[in-house]
């Protein structure tokens, strides 16, 4: 008896040390892989966060220099600049005009008559233009207009001190005092682009084989788009990198011009899960008092045809109100971050053979008795334990994502209610609540961003319901809510508050704003002998209708029209 006791205490010894030798070993290769991830994601946080400085001040320095040649132009447009470069503009084509001129009559002076050579020369002045809408005119030192090729009506006509039509006596004026060939002058006319009367600047010439003033103008108003239209070629035209480029919204969210999707041009972009970075950009900009700011979201990439992360920065340009992005994706970062973990994921498993082949020799010598020890002091307990826990499951009465009811537990208390209602002969009204296009958000943020969503929206019903209505997750996106004392028309207005307060939210996930937008179902229980799922049934057929006429609205099971047109 007491060799086998002892026989049996040794075997107890064996046990107890194998177990402790394979704890310790376990405890050791834990330990180990703990510092390793430590070292490894701190290690990893250091170099993206050192990467993403890297691309954001190389993306600060591009959109330094894009917005540079967009001061550039807009410096042309001051008024000092625009006078000069008008007349710079006017000398030239005058130039041209004149060279043309002399060249026809130089060629033509001795074979043509003087009636013919005049008619041919006007002729030429009369059909020469330059840019949208310049052209010359001639008039003679009698004030008298000769050619006209816009307001033909003048042609004939003396125009001697005329204030709609000054430039005429301005010009003939200017040249006696100056004694010059040539003069600009500086008067008002109507613009028929604009149809106003605006400052114009004209230079006029004298053609002196006939003694002809011919002159040109332009308004000063015009250099403006002209100085953007360049301005936005340039910006279009800039790139860097393999795919590098720059795109121009305004600050009321519409895009004026991008150089890859040129479809976007002209469009106003708010809301748009596709293209988010116009609205992130101008409410960055709203918030901040720097002038810049730095956005991040998801977009699709063409080169690797999926969405992916990608880093933007947007400058104001105040003087015209734009805005100038820039971006790059991350996927450059995310890949550097991966080879970093695969390499992590190799020394682990480096470590984890050697470990394992250390543990062998003991567990191969006491795997029987480990096995019966496991059995009865580990599998056991644990089995018992889930066993508990899915009875606990079964029980539990909240929804473990939204801290609400769930399924059970809501039409467990809706039934209870339905009761009392009828008891009492008090309304009962149901809803149907679903996220729209749930799943969009799914695939474009993850379902992590989607679980927020499911969150936000429970916890912003509830601030909205009374404590005793009842409100619980029927599954996935779709949630039930269950009041007393709510007829079809009070129910609609319910509804309608929580559809717009929904409307009006977002969710901020991992730097992104996702908006989103809700359709809901209402039903007031008519029948003493309807239960809670009939009447949910009926919510749920005016939630499907709500659905297919055009989502984020609110749909009751009976005559909608009435309902909207009465105060609730």
């Amino acid at each position: 008896m007491l060799m086998e006791n002892i026989q049996s205490l040794k075997i107890k010894i064996i046990i107890l040390l194998s177990v402790l030798i394979i704890i310790i070993t376990l405890i050791m290769a834990t330990l180990y892989i703990q510092n390793l991830n430590t070292v490894v994601n701190s290690n990893i946080q250091l170099f993206s966060m050192t990467l993403m400085e890297k691309e954001k001040e190389e993306l600060k320095n591009k959109i330094d220099l894009a917005s540079n040649i967009l001061q550039m132009y807009y410096e042309q447009t001051e008024p000092k600049y625009i006078e000069n470069s008008v007349k710079q503009t006017l000398i030239s084509h005058q130039q041209q005009l004149f060279s043309q001129l002399r060249s026809f009559y130089e060629q033509n002076k001795d074979t043509y008559s003087k009636s013919k050579l005049k008619k041919e020369l006007q002729l030429l002045v009369q059909y020469a233009r330059y840019g949208s809408s310049g052209y010359f005119w001639i008039n003679d030192m009698n004030y008298t207009m000769i050619m006209h090729p816009i307001k033909p009506e003048y042609n004939g006509k003396t125009f001697f001190n005329v204030s709609n039509v000054p430039f005429v006596s301005l010009g003939i004026e200017d040249l006696k005092k100056s004694s010059k060939k040539e003069s600009f002058i500086k008067y008002k006319f109507y613009n028929p682009a604009t149809k106003k009367y605006e400052f114009k600047v004209s230079l006029v010439k004298i053609f002196e084989p006939f003694n002809w003033i011919i002159g040109t103008g332009q308004y000063l108003s015009d250099i403006t788009p002209v100085m953007k239209k360049r301005a936005l070629a340039d910006i279009e035209a800039l790139r860097y990198g393999k795919s590098g480029y720059f795109w121009i919204n305004d600050m009321n969210y519409t895009m004026i011009m991008h150089p890859i999707k040129q479809e976007y041009d002209g469009k106003v972009f708010m809301h748009t899960l596709e293209v988010p970075f116009v609205e992130l950009g101008v409410r960055a900009l709203k918030q901040s008092k720097k002038g810049s700011a730095i956005i991040k979201y998801v977009f699709y990439n063409p080169a690797t045809k999926k969405y992916e992360n990608k880093l933007s920065v947007v400058k104001l340009f105040e003087p015209w109100n734009w805005v100038i992005g820039t971006g790059v994706y991350l996927n450059k970062i995310d890949t550097s971050i991966e080879n970093i973990k695969l390499l992590k994921d190799k020394e682990e498993q480096k470590f984890i053979y050697k470990t394992i082949i250390l543990a062998v020799l003991i567990i191969v010598t006491t795997i029987a008795i480990a096995y019966y020890l496991i059995a009865k002091f580990i599998i056991n307990p644990i089995e018992n334990l889930n066993d508990e826990k899915e009875h606990f499951e079964e029980i539990a009465q909240i929804d473990f994502l939204t801290n609400i009811l769930n399924r059970r537990a809501f039409f467990h208390e809706a039934n209870k209610y339905n009761a009392y209602a009828k008891r009492n002969n008090i309304k009962l009204s149901v809803m149907m609540i679903d996220i729209d296009h749930f799943k969009k958000i799914n695939d474009v943020y993850g379902h992590e961003a989607g679980d927020e969503v499911l969150k936000s929206l429970a916890l912003l019903i509830q601030r909205l319901i009374r404590k005793e209505d009842i409100f619980g997750r029927l599954g996935g996106e779709e949630f039930g809510l269950a009041l007393l004392h709510a007829d079809q028309f009070s129910v609609y207005g319910i509804a309608e508050k929580i559809r717009s307060s929904i409307e009006e939210s977002s969710v901020i996930y991992r730097g992104y704003i996702i908006h989103y937008t809700i359709s809901i179902g209402c039903y007031t229980v008519t029948s003493e002998s309807q239960d809670i799922k009939a009447a949910l049934n009926k919510a749920d057929m005016a939630l499907y209708r709500a659905k297919s006429i055009g989502r984020n609205r609110v749909e009751v099971y009976t005559n909608i029209a009435s309902i909207k047109n009465k105060k609730v």
